[in-house]
């Protein structure tokens, strides 16, 4: 019998008198610096460029899986051919360090019988058809060529066949199994392996081969192919062998950001659903609550590429036209064709801008040169338009610039004039969105902090929450250090309103929280009570409870019972946003131990005293005034949810207390 392998093993073609592959592969230098969102890109890319019904979403799913290496006794000769490759370059440098680990990866014997492979499966998909000795069909493109791309539709997102080199990368030995059916029902497999140059048996030997029954030709008959890798349903199976199941929680950590940053368009837009795992589902459903748990706050500084914060630009889209911080230009381009532009005014905002074209997934987000204060997010859904800005993008589709775009082995000119006209779409949106009605401009960033002078960001249809606080009147929190102003001195006063003390640096939440005590009105030490710091001294009455708490009394021998409540330090940190309209703010809270029946006291920061916030909404816990209470805090992490009566954003100051009786 064949056993769960079939007759399935490997073929490496004899080398012919041409040009010899090197142990390098320069492509993989792309994806190199992030090889889980790399995998992300380009497989969930591949995925929606061969939807099947576009009136459902495509669904795509990352899993991690292991099978018996025992019960593939042929697949484990692939490390004859990767010995050849270090007899074949026996004193090169790069061969040593590629092929000498995968060497110790198959003597490694927890591998007969614990294989971990990267599963990635996609649904509601064409499939990849083959057709022998027909080099552009899909399966062959894939598996069988380099640098060979079969997708037919001018807005798929990978023209090049270079984003293979994505899969390989993540394989320690370099190899995948495709699986395949296609929506006809027929059926393909074939696994491959990305080598050198090599000798094997004293021949030498081509640099990739296949693991098939079919002397290197894909299999075609379902009954033939492994059950562990046997596709029954139209889509693809690509599974990437070797993985080590030790970094199984970083690589879902990394794979959940990554298609949160780079596909939350498309999901939003209901065109596509990914399971990483099933840690999560991210689908039109989740992705607002699951935006927020990933990336909390609204800024983007980030200068790393690839680890963008998605959040502004996400709000920017599902917010559009809902107040006067978010905006929608759109427009027919005489090159591009149809464009949108997505804006969301934020104040301190570095004027980023996130490109994308049809395919919904980030080509790449890049610095404006304004200070306007604004995430913008640029999307062209035209035919013509994508056809025109794919031409731009290089193998790995992370930029747009007209030298990427060539024919006949010469820059084409029309790449020059693409990217004009997107930028001019582009200034003249933000002309329109923050110009004033007099049309005076002034692009000096900060100074509206500390004058009042009519600038781009200002318009007389301003909210609330978009007033400069120069014009507030409030102060701005700067203050220059002494004997370093051109100007004559001050005096310092506490009655100078032009003076500012130097800003208190960032402190720790004040939460107060119970811890348990025996402590009766005999037992003589100083407590707290209430908010105050002051000493409160017992009398015979029993201990007095904190103001707004409900009295229970039981007499004992010593005495009444009351509540207390003991002050503990605790991190949080809130941040606030506009949401239909309404201000919302969120406290993250830390919490280093679980903690039940707690009630939180929201108080704004003033310049004097604090003031009570009256509480009008939270998702969490019931209202009372400035207090939502009956809030359990786990151990961890807690995030709020409120909104104030005033709807009005605030610094905030908040303290907790968790009544118990003593």
């Amino acid at each position: 019998m064949a056993g769960r392998e079939k007759n399935c093993k490997w073929y490496f073609a004899d080398q012919p008198n041409v040009q010899e592959v090197g142990p390098n592969n320069a492509m993989e230098q792309s994806f190199k610096s992030h090889p889980y969102a790399a995998l992300v890109r380009e497989s969930i890319q591949n995925s929606l460029d061969a939807v099947l019904d576009k009136s459902v979403p495509v669904q795509v799913v990352f899993s991690f899986r292991e099978m018996k290496g025992c019960d593939y006794p042929e697949f484990f000769r692939l490390k004859d051919h990767i010995r050849g490759c270090l007899d074949y370059y026996s004193n090169n440098y790069n061969a040593k360090v590629i092929y000498e680990p995968m060497m110790k990866f198959f003597a490694d014997s927890t591998h007969h019988d614990h294989l971990g492979y990267i599963r990635i499966s996609d649904y509601n998909t064409k499939g990849m058809s083959y057709e022998k000795d027909k080099t552009d069909s899909p399966f062959y493109a894939f598996v069988r060529s380099a640098g060979v791309s079969a997708k037919d539709d001018t807005s798929a997102g990978g023209s090049f066949g270079f984003g293979k080199a994505a899969y390989y990368l993540l394989s320690p030995i370099s190899t995948i199994m495709v699986s395949t059916c296609t929506s006809n029902g027929d059926k393909f497999f074939e696994g491959a392996s990305s080598l050198c140059t090599h000798t094997y048996l004293g021949k030498k030997k081509v640099a990739f081969g296949y693991y098939d029954d079919q002397d290197g030709k894909p299999i075609s008959d379902d009954a033939d192919i492994p059950a562990q890798f046997r596709r029954a349903e139209p889509g693809t199976d690509i599974n990437i062998l070797g993985f080590k199941m030790e970094y199984k929680d970083e690589a879902v950590k990394e794979m959940i950001e990554a298609v949160l940053r780079n596909f939350w368009f498309s999901i939003y837009e209901g065109k596509l659903e990914v399971n990483v795992n099933d840690v999560v589902n991210i689908t039109k459903n989740t992705i607002v609550d699951l935006m927020e748990e990933y990336f909390e706050g609204i800024e983007d500084n980030t200068r790393k590429a690839g680890y963008y914060n998605p959040r502004p630009y996400f709000d920017a889209v599902r917010f559009a036209n809902t107040s006067s911080k978010y905006w929608l230009i759109e427009d027919s381009l005489p090159l591009l064709g149809h464009v949108c532009f997505y804006v969301f005014k934020c104040k301190g905002a570095v004027d980023k801008i996130a490109y994308m074209r049809a395919p919904q997934m980030l080509v790449y987000s890049q610095k404006n040169k304004t200070n306007y204060g604004m995430y913008g997010v640029f999307y062209c859904d035209s035919e013509k338009g994508n056809d025109m800005l794919r031409n731009m993008e290089n193998p790995a589709h992370t930029e747009w610039k007209a030298t990427n775009w060539r024919s006949r082995g010469r820059q084409n000119g029309m790449g020059r004039q693409v990217l004009r006209e997107l930028d001019e779409f582009i200034n003249d949106s933000l002309n329109k969105i923050f110009s004033l009605k007099d049309k005076i401009a002034i692009d000096i960033k900060g100074l509206e902090d500390f004058l009042y002078i009519p600038t781009s960001f200002d318009d007389d249809d301003l909210e609330v929450e978009d007033m400069p606080e120069s014009i507030e009147g409030k102060p701005t929190g700067y203050l220059q250090d002494e004997g370093s102003s051109y100007t004559t001195d001050i005096p310092k006063s506490e009655d100078n309103p032009t003076v500012m003390p130097k800003p208190n640096p960032p402190s720790t939440g004040h939460v107060l929280i119970n811890k348990s005590t025996n402590a009766t009105n005999e037992t003589g030490g100083k407590l707290l009570a209430g908010h105050g710091e002051a000493e409160k001294k017992p009398d015979s009455q029993g201990i007095q409870k904190p103001g707004n708490a409900s009295e229970t009394k039981t007499e004992d021998e010593k005495g009444e019972k009351g509540l207390f409540a003991t002050p503990i330090n605790i991190p949080y940190r809130t941040f606030s946003q506009v949401e239909a309209g309404k201000i919302y703010h969120y406290v993250v809270l830390h919490p280093r131990e679980e903690v039940g029946n707690v009630r939180l006291h929201f108080y704004a920061v003033g310049e004097e005293s604090d003031e009570e916030l009256q509480v009008e909404e939270s998702n969490i816990g019931n209202v009372s005034g400035n207090i939502v209470r009956d809030v359990h805090l786990p151990e961890g992490r807690l995030r709020l949810r409120v909104r104030f009566t005033d709807n009005m954003k605030h610094s905030i100051k908040l303290a907790a207390e968790e009544l118990y009786e003593v």
